[in-house]
């Protein structure tokens, strides 16, 4: 299972591999990838809450992953109390929440 980095950590990675490869301005970053300078701006400094289009062109262009090694999902205390707090035991139940979090998954790309 794949498992998206923040985007503050990710922003983070973007900004050293540019510093350590020379371009030191958004504009010299935004020529290079091929993409606006106030994108450039946004997706190193700004807050975001997903990875954009824009993003992934500059995670493209690092050669830099915005995925990190996936965890169990079982060891995640937080998750499990959750999922036991509102699944019924039902195998049905059970398909309609792994919909639901599949669909929030994509609508988050």
């Amino acid at each position: 299972m794949k498992c998206i980095k923040s985007i503050p950590q990710i922003q983070s990675e973007l900004r050293q591999f540019f510093s350590q490869h020379g371009f030191m301005t958004t504009v010299s970053i935004a020529k290079v990838c091929g993409i606006n300078q106030s994108q450039v701006y946004r997706n190193l400094y700004g807050k975001r809450c997903r990875v954009t289009k824009s993003l992934k062109v500059l995670c493209d262009y690092a050669n830099l992953s915005f995925y990190t090694a996936s965890n169990d999902p079982r060891e995640s205390v937080v998750l499990m109390e959750a999922l036991g707090a509102i699944w019924d035991g039902s195998d049905k139940h059970a398909k309609r929440l792994a919909k639901l979090l599949f669909a929030h998954r994509d609508a988050n790309l």
